[in-house]
């Protein structure tokens, strides 16, 4: 998502992984928020700001349509799905899988790089 630095608004079932990638990210500089449910509306001073949504498998699971409803819906740029293993991606490029335990990894790791590619634009 090169040229912005997104809003990551987590919507995870288990608290303990929301609050350690929060904090981690936090740390990192990323704006976050959270969220019980896929359809709340964000904090007003981040409504205009492109929004990536980080979640759950089991939340995704209980979603009406699960992850073709959820990149169809406008507010999102991007989805990622947290799950036990990563899974293929699905050809999709705005849908990422990552493994559950290589979280806060994985999304310093996205974050990193779609601020490199915003200093190279």
């Amino acid at each position: 998502m090169p040229g912005i630095d997104p809003l990551l608004v987590l919507i995870l079932r288990e608290a303990a992984i929301r609050s350690t990638l929060v904090a981690r990210l936090a740390m990192g500089g990323a704006d976050t928020c959270t969220a019980q449910y896929f359809d709340e509306k964000r904090p007003a001073s981040a409504r205009g700001a492109a929004a990536v949504l980080v979640t759950d498998q089991e939340a995704v699971d209980g979603h009406p349509g699960g992850t073709a409803a959820l990149l169809r819906d406008p507010q999102w740029r991007m989805v990622i799905v947290l799950a036990p293993a990563a899974a293929p991606g699905g050809g999709d490029p705005r849908l990422i899988h990552l493994a559950r335990g290589d979280a806060a990894v994985g999304l310093t790791r996205l974050l990193a790089e779609w601020r490199s590619a915003a200093e190279l634009a």
